[in-house]
């Protein structure tokens, strides 16, 4: 009975250290890997880096690293942090540097009721005009930065 006595604040003492102890933020994936890993029909809760620009027909998100595969990005935010901050540097240059949370959406399966042929065929997409093979979601602004000049 003595020796658990003694073991008490032994597990106290590990409990607080763990609880003290720096805990490490998960990286952010590329855009260009997310793009690269998803498949049709599937989504992912995620947290990704990129260009967020904005613009009349809507709202994308970018990664120099392959400017072609580009994300449609609807913001739901759960969470007013950075949201004052984006908005600023959006009005002087339409463009920034972020890190979201959120979920990210897989190109969408076409309607089980067409016929085989036409779903072969027909690849749907997100926002505008069906244009953007995936969609993020986005539920938190983590980080935002004004985007570096363009050299192109």
């Amino acid at each position: 009975m003595l020796k658990a006595f003694y073991l008490i604040p032994l597990f106290a003492i590990c409990v607080w250290a763990q609880n003290t102890s720096p805990q490490t933020e998960p990286k952010a994936e590329s855009l260009c890997s997310l793009q690269q890993t998803i498949r049709q029909g599937d989504h992912l809760t995620v947290r990704v880096s990129g260009v967020f620009i904005t613009g009349p027909e809507g709202e994308i998100l970018e990664d120099p690293a392959c400017r072609n595969e580009n994300a449609w990005v609807e913001l739901k935010l759960r969470s007013q942090q950075n949201r004052e901050k984006l908005r600023k540097i959006l009005d002087k240059s339409q463009s920034a540097d972020v890190v979201f949370d959120g979920e990210f959406y897989g190109p969408p399966l076409s309607d089980p009721k067409l016929p085989e042929a036409i779903r072969k065929a027909y690849h749907p997409g997100w926002g505008h005009l069906g244009g953007f093979r995936t969609q993020l979601i986005v539920y938190q602004i983590l980080d935002v930065e004004p985007a570096p000049a363009d050299p192109n």
